[in-house]
């Protein structure tokens, strides 16, 4: 394949993002204006992130309950390793404070003032995108954690290898 061209039935990346204006009008005109399939077609995407949202949870979860079986061993072998898991499991928390307070928020549609059709859904879509860069967030900081983490571990085994 040369460069530049497209595998056989994909299609080409978008140079860039549309904004709100024109997803805007763009889903009017996809739904034929059916406010009820628009909102849905939102709503759907809102119910994706808190998905996504309580995954990240349980991976943090996962990881404060390893701590409390492990935390002390993987400190004991080193200050280095202490200082990773430290650190690992404070932005694995911060991470999971993220997605609870920036996702998991509830902030109803219906609660906007009544207006326009096209003003719902730039709202809509508004508290979407906002909570979509905070998942972004979220999961680059349980990245991160998880990482620093995984490197005390790492520390704990090579510590244990045989002399």
């Amino acid at each position: 394949m040369t460069a530049g061209t497209q595998p056989v039935g994909s299609l080409p990346e978008p140079a860039r993002t549309a904004t709100r204006d024109e997803e805007t009008r763009h889903l009017v005109s996809l739904y034929a204006g059916d406010a009820a399939k628009i909102m849905g077609a939102i709503e759907s995407q809102l119910s994706i992130l808190a998905a996504r949202a309580q995954t990240l949870l349980s991976l943090a979860g996962i990881t404060v309950t390893v701590t409390g079986f492990s935390g002390a061993n993987i400190a004991r072998s080193g200050r280095v390793a202490a200082m990773l898991l430290v650190s690992g499991l404070g932005v694995v928390l911060v991470s999971a404070a993220v997605a609870m307070v920036g996702i998991l928020h509830v902030r109803w549609v219906t609660s906007l003032p009544p207006c326009s059709l096209e003003l719902t859904i730039q709202n809509a879509l508004e508290i979407r995108d906002t909570k979509t860069r905070r998942f972004s967030a979220a999961l680059t900081l349980l990245v991160v954690g998880l990482t620093l983490y995984g490197a005390s571990v790492g520390l704990l085994l090579l510590g244990s290898l045989p002399k």
